[in-house]
């Protein structure tokens, strides 16, 4: 994030993409990224600033140059930047991929009693 102090959580996404014809269980290609999930506050208040920061840039651009202001045009003059993810490919189409469900998984936390520290070193948990 472009804010001091405001920390995404990473979130680690992995897509397989199987093919109905060779009727196999096995993926054809397999790829992953690590995207940052913000929570609704945090998120906001960066969509809130990135708008307040675009509309400084338009205003100092028209300031700069007057002539830019046509009002018959319906495009914006800055546009909205598209963010991109991009996946990489992994090597490894034989491990099974694990279906994450929170409500399953934080059950399953609540059902077995651990300390803190047994829980973040947890091999089976990554």
């Amino acid at each position: 994030s472009s804010q001091k102090g405001v920390k995404g959580l990473p979130l680690n996404l992995q897509i397989d993409t199987y093919s109905y014809n060779n009727r196999s269980n096995k993926p054809i290609h397999r790829a992953y990224c690590q995207i940052k999930v913000f929570c609704d506050k945090g998120a906001e208040r960066k969509i809130r600033d990135e708008e307040r920061k675009q509309s400084r840039r338009k205003g100092k651009v028209l300031d700069l140059n007057p002539s830019l202001q046509f009002p018959d045009v319906k495009v914006p003059l800055l546009q909205k930047r598209n963010d991109v993810t991009i996946f990489k490919t992994m090597s490894d189409l034989e491990t099974q991929p694990v279906l994450f469900i929170p409500d399953i998984h934080f059950s399953n936390f609540q059902r077995h009693a651990f300390t803190t520290e047994e829980g973040e070193d947890s091999s089976s948990m990554r």
